[in-house]
């Protein structure tokens, strides 16, 4: 990749400019935040809702159904079409302008709040789950599917608080943190967690999340009419908007009733305007210095009255300079093979299907 300044090291794209096989697809999702609303708080009762809302760490995810935040799917299918060759399993690189921009576990951690601490492999959780299954109505050596619980929520008025509460959590980890498929099951590992709250909350919902999101970017399906992102999809659009202020100037909008104390996932409301994102770019570049690059801003970076204003953003609770910014990006740039691989058998694959 080349620019009239020499020419440019950071990694290639995935596919050919305006080539990318998306482009012509469907984008599609399974985290379906009025299913919330619909199935856990009319079905389950509020109380249980609320209690999840305020004392849950994927509470978070409910108070977002409660925003009716609007999905774009063109958004972020610009962004996955324009994505670079990282092989990184918890990175995801696109080209925003002429310039590399990262979608990471650590924006996604800042993004939604959850818990994206590392897995830990002695973490397991040793609990006679066959019982509550058999209620459920799953089989006892796998995980429920969306259809199974939702079949059990219209017809367990008369179970037990705690019970209620159980099914409420499953059903959050099936669409709002893994964002599966209604047929897909939840891993039993996981699943499990649900019936002792201390383990549930110690897990780092927001990394299995994120790996979901990344993993279904990264396979999206080439030969369909259709592709289905997984996991918390909204947490890329808020990113979109975080990272890129013309777009949310004209696709997004800062809530006014929310301060920055708030994560920004909660912090935004969403649009379906058309627009042409190149044309955006373009719009954007012109009204920067140089008339060539593209506004780029981290995290978080709410504006004010959207002014343009730098300020320095946080990861996990590390004040990042926009200098110390420049250092991470400069070497991918400089050296991209020191520190990201191509994905090999991804582009094998690709080659052979063309």
């Amino acid at each position: 990749m080349a620019s009239g300044s020499g020419s440019k090291d950071y990694p290639q794209r995935l596919y050919p400019e305006g080539k990318s096989p998306l482009l012509k697809k469907s984008c599609h999702h399974n985290c379906k935040l009025h299913e919330f609303i619909m199935m856990i708080r009319d079905h389950l009762g509020e109380e249980i809702y609320n209690d999840i809302m305020n004392n849950s760490q994927v509470g978070v995810l409910l108070k977002l159904a409660l925003t009716s935040f609007i999905w774009s799917a063109k958004t972020v299918q610009y962004f996955v079409s324009n994505q670079l060759k990282v092989d990184r399993n918890h990175e995801f690189w696109t080209l925003i302008g002429g310039r590399p921009v990262r979608f990471s576990l650590f924006e996604y951690a800042e993004i939604t709040g959850l818990n994206c601490d590392p897995i830990d492999p002695n973490d397991k959780l040793e609990i006679d789950h066959t019982e509550f299954w058999a209620e459920i109505g799953v089989r006892g050596g796998e995980g429920p599917n969306w259809n199974e619980l939702e079949a059990r929520m219209k017809t367990c008025q008369a179970w037990t608080y705690e019970k209620k509460k159980m099914l409420a959590l499953l059903f959050i980890l099936h669409v709002g943190v893994l964002g599966l498929h209604r047929n897909s099951r939840i891993p039993l590992a996981l699943a499990k967690t649900v019936m002792d709250e201390a383990a549930f909350e110690r897990q780092p919902w927001g990394r299995y999340g994120f790996h979901e999101l990344i993993y279904s970017i990264k396979i999206a399906n080439l030969g369909g009419a259709r592709y289905t992102l997984h996991g918390c999809v909204q947490a890329m659009l808020v990113w979109g908007y975080e990272c890129i202020p013309i777009l949310a100037e004209r696709a997004g909008k800062v809530r006014p009733d929310v301060d920055d104390s708030v994560v920004p996932l909660l912090r935004w409301t969403s649009s379906r305007c058309r627009y042409v994102f190149e044309t955006l770019l373009e719009m954007d570049k012109s009204e920067t210095e140089d008339h060539k690059t593209t506004w780029i801003r981290g995290l978080p970076l709410s504006r004010i009255n959207m002014k343009r204003k730098m300020r320095p953003w946080r990861i996990l609770g590390t004040r990042l300079t926009t200098t110390m910014l420049t250092m991470m990006i400069m070497p991918v740039m400089q050296n991209p093979k020191s520190h990201l691989k191509p994905l090999e058998q991804r582009h094998l694959l690709q080659q052979q299907r063309q």
